[in-house]
């Protein structure tokens, strides 16, 4: 009988868990690498300076942003993403005052890259062309630099020159010329996919190329503060809202109530065991008469 309650607990413990609701939240997290490479000086670099760039110098020659963000560092494994948002702030603007707004793409790179320490101690004005790379560098035409300064051909090539990365935009916006403004990549579906890709597959997450839309225009870059620039408040961040995996959970006060039960039945039992071994055997259960001896 005991054995039959204890089953019949443990089906109620079961019971008593409870899935807790899943939760959404939000989190905000900043980049862990970032860097420029440059068409027009292929062996140059500037993976620690104050900015990036995405765009067009005076001859037309592009140079783009990498940046990447540690996803799985930072959201449970399982979780599900429902937005992404990316925010930079406006550090620099081709011919110091470009009026027309350009459209900044992000592009899911496909391969990963380095950041070293070139340009470090550089101002934003004076880092648009890079700066000869070093062992670990990205450039234009090496993922990770093998020398130093770099030589385009003895490191770890990108596939195509000027990084390999997915065809479609994952998302845009237009970039006006306001220095020090904010500009937000807002949430689209290709950049949930980026972001659930690599919480799913860390191993796939290599971040995004910053491009703009008009390499064939010249003169019309944007830069952006980087994470190495002096003022924490204008670095790039990254805002995730998730829903966290869904556990289940006993509810504590069901179960201790359930436990009291059973060491209570358990004490009973065992004194009725007790009693029924010091009844006199030659009497009837019921018969309280005293035995003579």
């Amino acid at each position: 009988m005991v054995s039959a309650f204890i089953r019949a607990t443990a089906a109620a413990a079961i019971i008593a868990s409870v899935a807790v609701p899943a939760a959404a939240m939000s989190i905000t997290i900043g980049a862990i690498k970032d860097a420029t490479i440059f068409q027009n000086n292929p062996n140059n670099s500037n993976g620690a300076g104050p900015a990036m760039f995405a765009g067009t110098n005076g001859m037309n020659s592009p140079r783009r942003g990498l940046l990447e963000f540690d996803i799985a560092a930072s959201i449970p494994a399982g979780s599900i993403i429902n937005s992404v948002q990316l925010e930079l702030f406006l550090a620099q603007v081709a011919g110091g005052s470009d009026p027309t707004p350009r459209s900044i793409e992000l592009h899911r790179l496909t391969d990963d890259w380095g950041q070293g320490v070139t340009g470090m101690g550089s101002t934003v004005g004076g880092s648009g062309q890079g700066f000869p790379g070093n062992i670990g560098d990205a450039t234009w035409n090496e993922r990770f630099c093998g020398s130093t300064p770099c030589n385009g051909v003895s490191g770890t090539l990108w596939t195509t020159a000027g990084g390999d990365f997915a065809a479609a935009a994952s998302a845009s916006t237009l970039v006006g010329s306001v220095i020090n403004a904010p500009y937000f990549w807002l949430t689209t579906p290709t950049l949930v996919s980026d972001v659930q890709g690599w919480l799913n597959t860390p191993a796939t997450n290599f971040g995004w190329a910053l491009i703009n839309a008009q390499e064939t225009v010249s003169t019309d870059f944007r830069a952006f503060y980087t994470r190495d620039f002096t003022d924490n408040t204008l670095v790039p961040e990254l805002t995730i809202d998730f829903t966290a995996p869904t556990a289940a959970v006993p509810e504590p006060g069901t179960i201790g109530l359930i436990g009291i039960g059973l060491v209570r039945l358990v004490a009973t039992r065992r004194r009725r065991a007790t009693r029924a071994r010091k009844r006199p055997r030659d009497l009837p259960p019921n018969d309280h008469r005293s035995v003579i001896g």
